[in-house]
């Protein structure tokens, strides 16, 4: 615990806790049920019910031990915001949205990405203050990870989602997932902004002190600049997004292994496309039958994918 009734699971996913007048409140719930029966372990070793989840954004990983947590507490409350709710109810459609909105592959219905459907009881606000179980807490909108991505805040500690990374969760995985870059970037200058007593991601060690979170933050800010530069350094040239995604997998010595990865990365790099377009650094043309994206400015040449 990090305050008298504020603390965390720690683990690949971080998963926060709050003590209610009533039971837990859980901050997300893990991947899978091998996660939840050590959440579930841990609740009963302090003797708390489950009373609540809150989800911070719909990614399989973050509420994939809703459907074994509800199974052992039936009566526990499950809230998120807005869309992300959706895909809580029906997983599905994270694999399809990976998929482009074609039938997802067998290979992409796996734990990673299609966790099982959780109800979700109570829609959170996309910002604003909430009371659950009589405990007051402050809602983040932190989206760009994740279309509404939410960020909570109790007793000064702030549960951020996966609105930044640990520098050594950065450095292993490369390229984050993001669906707007842009937007990932206003919520990290937001996060800036704030004065809270501690901070937690989804993925990274909790912070305590002004500096390591801000140092942390202009971290993640630097990470996802320096991605973009170099998107516009390899659209100088225009690209298919195929050719673009390998031609920066290359420069960020990324080694695609499989489809599940393909995917995942495929959407990233669109990510970072859309919000290069918002700020009309990139632009794009459909000709000869290609989507080609290109560096804002930049005469239209036929694309060459074999040139990276």
């Amino acid at each position: 615990m990090v305050r008298d009734r504020v603390g965390y699971f720690p683990g690949h996913v971080n998963i926060g806790l709050v003590l209610g007048n009533s039971g837990a409140i859980l901050i997300d719930s893990g991947l899978d049920t091998q996660t939840a029966k050590k959440i579930k372990k841990g609740l009963e070793t302090i003797a708390q019910p489950l009373y609540a989840i809150l989800q911070t954004h719909a990614h399989a990983d973050h509420f994939g031990g809703n459907a074994y947590l509800l199974s052992c507490w039936p009566e526990a409350k499950v809230y998120a915001p807005p869309l992300e709710e959706a895909v809580i109810r029906y997983p599905i459609l994270e694999p399809i949205y990976l998929s482009m909105g074609a039938e997802p592959l067998d290979e992409l219905r796996n734990k990673f990405l299609l966790a099982p459907a959780s109800r979700v009881d109570h829609l959170l606000p996309i910002e604003g203050e909430v009371e659950i179980d009589g405990v007051g807490m402050t809602i983040l909108s932190l989206p760009g990870h994740s279309w509404q991505q939410v960020g909570v805040v109790c007793d000064e500690i702030c549960f951020a989602a996966d609105s930044y990374l640990g520098e050594s969760v950065l450095e292993k995985h490369k390229l984050p997932f993001l669906v707007d870059v842009h937007e990932t970037i206003l919520s990290l200058v937001k996060l800036t902004q704030t004065r809270y007593d501690g901070y937690l991601p989804g993925h990274g060690p909790y912070t305590t002190t002004s500096q390591e979170i801000q140092d942390v933050l202009r971290k993640n800010m630097e990470w996802h600049e320096r991605i973009c530069s170099v998107l516009e350094g390899i659209l100088t040239k225009e690209r298919t997004l195929e050719d673009a995604l390998a031609a920066l997998c290359e420069h960020l010595e990324i080694s695609i292994e499989n489809a599940s990865n393909y995917v995942l990365l495929r959407t990233a790099l669109m990510g970072y496309l859309v919000g290069l377009f918002r700020e009309e650094r990139v632009t794009y043309r459909i000709a000869e039958n290609r989507w080609l994206w290109g560096k804002k400015d930049l005469p239209q040449t036929e694309a060459d994918g074999d040139d990276r």
